[in-house]
């Protein structure tokens, strides 16, 4: 799928209806941006084969190939079309090398990089998105994802969500109407979070996607999934990781002295309380 403006427009409607917090933001990204390191593999190589007849994305981008305009319309569409629109810090020259870096040596890196934090990362699907000054690799939490950590995608579990009564009535919205999507969510904090509009704590049942013990820097998607750094998967110290590989453990204190992190499907509120009220620490 490539992407410009008139067809990015399409994912809106759901958007604005059901994420719309996180669409003011600037968070949700395409699932049609995100594929698997073989789709990556037929874009670098045919980017390559351009290269040596002399065409890449050299020097700002100028004057570029057709075949190039199209393979990164088709790969890149969605940082080009709307990143470099929305972020200062992004240029088209920002991403024009970033595609040069990435086609002779960030590719040929992942899987030596993030290979060892999954059973086969072959089958999951990455992308790069705008964060904190750099293009970012981004794995989207799919069902493949969630299966690979827990071998299976039914892991419910009592959890915790900073929100703001509009944030709280779309969750139920969504949970009334079938329309679920998951959230960012949370069973110990050591530090309270940093939006000081969610005054509440939203107590619920949800179905974990994916656990870590700290904070992971997570973005939504137009398909209801959310997507995950892979930049914050290491952890303080070498005994462990980020990765919360089974979910009993990781409830425990944060060594980041933050909070720890539940990638989740809201299923059912249970309570809320309000922010300045709760003791964070005792769950």
């Amino acid at each position: 799928m490539s992407f410009n403006k008139e067809n990015i427009s399409g994912i809106r409607s759901y958007v604005r209806e059901v994420l719309n917090e996180a669409w003011v933001l600037g968070y949700i990204k395409p699932t049609g941006a995100f594929f698997t390191l073989k789709e990556w593999d037929v874009f670098v190589t045919k980017m390559l084969r351009l290269q040596k007849k002399g065409f890449d994305t050299r020097g700002g981008g100028k004057n570029l190939h057709p075949e190039i305009v199209s393979l990164i319309n088709e790969y890149f569409g969605f940082q080009l079309n709307v990143e470099v629109e929305r972020y200062d810090l992004l240029t088209y020259k920002n991403l024009m090398d970033f595609i040069e870096d990435f086609v002779n040596h960030r590719y040929w890196g992942i899987e030596k990089e993030f290979g060892h934090y999954f059973p086969d990362i072959d089958k999951l699907k990455i992308a790069y998105f705008y964060s904190r000054g750099d293009l970012e690799p981004y794995a989207l939490i799919d069902e493949e994802f969630t299966t690979q950590l827990y071998g299976s995608v039914w892991n419910p579990k009592m959890l915790r969500h900073y929100t703001t009564q509009e944030g709280i009535d779309r969750i139920n919205k969504a949970i009334e109407s079938g329309q679920t999507y998951d959230i960012s969510s949370f069973t110990v904090a050591e530090r309270d979070f940093f939006r000081p509009q969610s005054i509440y704590i939203m107590n619920f049942i949800g179905n974990v996607r994916a656990g870590f013990r700290s904070d992971i820097k997570s973005y939504a998607t137009d398909s209801g999934r959310r997507a995950v750094n892979l930049h914050r998967l290491e952890y303080p110290g070498k005994d462990i990781n980020n990765i919360c590989y089974e979910l009993e453990t990781c409830d425990a204190g944060s060594r980041t002295a933050l909070w720890n992190e539940y990638i989740a499907t809201p299923l059912k509120i249970t309570s809320i309380d309000l922010k300045e009220a709760t003791d964070v620490q005792d769950m």
